[in-house]
């Protein structure tokens, strides 16, 4: 199945301008964890609708993409006012997972780094779907393995850590498909790291099940040799992990 996509637009790279805002600024004058990741969203959202695989798109075909792994490293936070161009490439799969990256640059400066995994579900069962049934099929993306060294592994939390407090998923949390949004999860990380770890230049998260409206989720954490870690659980589940660097 071929979809319509804009000829002008490359299906491996894509870029696009935005400014930062006032609202995206923390109390430190430098921007949020989660506004450099709202904007790694909508730069993806808009890659995808600019190639004819938009959201609606895709769910209409009973395909939704979810992000499950979030690697982000900077060399310095974002400034109000400062305009960046976030360039995003399609780097390939491993498994089940889709795997991008995207770079944030400040004229010639590059101050920041995102790899995301992502893996595509059939929206009816919830099952994974190898990239064949996922984005194959629509002759877009190229069908290339990336290799081992250059992928990312999901965070490992077996025991349980020391509980840091509560988070409720409100209604403002939710995205469109009624799970507590990605970048919701960077307020959560920031919101309960501890004062030295604030100026964090690594954070990865991992995300393993959806938390929807109602869900309390547990957040636990504790100081590890190479940074801080930290996990959230719900309803016995756990949700979500994230290991903090400075």
């Amino acid at each position: 199945m071929n979809v319509e996509a804009n000829a002008a637009v490359s299906p491996e790279v894509f870029e696009r301008t935005a400014r930062v805002e006032s609202h995206q600024i923390g109390a430190d004058s430098t921007m949020h964890l989660s506004g450099l990741l709202r904007m790694e969203q909508e730069t993806g959202e808009e890659h995808m609708d600019a190639v004819g695989l938009g959201y609606e798109k895709m769910y209409h075909d009973g395909i939704a993409l979810l992000i499950t792994e979030n690697a982000v490293e900077v060399q310095r936070r974002p400034i109000r006012n400062e305009n960046l161009r976030i360039v995003t490439r399609a780097l390939g799969t491993a498994g089940v997972h889709l795997y991008r990256d995207f770079t944030f640059y400040s004229g010639e400066e590059q101050i920041a780094h995102i790899l995301q995994a992502s893996v595509g579900v059939d929206c009816r069962t919830h099952r994974p779907m190898r990239p064949e049934e996922a984005l194959f099929h629509y002759h877009v993306f190229p069908q290339s393995i990336l290799p081992r060294e250059q992928r990312v592994t999901k965070l490992r939390v077996n025991e349980e850590l020391p509980p840091l407090g509560e988070r409720p998923v409100r209604y403002s949390d939710l995205d469109m498909n009624h799970h507590l949004n990605n970048t919701i999860y960077g307020d959560i990380v920031e919101d309960f790291l501890p004062e030295q770890y604030k100026e964090w230049k690594k954070v990865h998260i991992s995300y393993m099940a959806e938390a929807v409206l109602g869900d309390m989720l547990q957040v636990q954490g504790e100081r590890r040799k190479n940074g801080f870690l930290m996990a959230g659980r719900k309803q016995g589940i756990r949700s979500f992990a994230a290991l903090v660097q400075c």
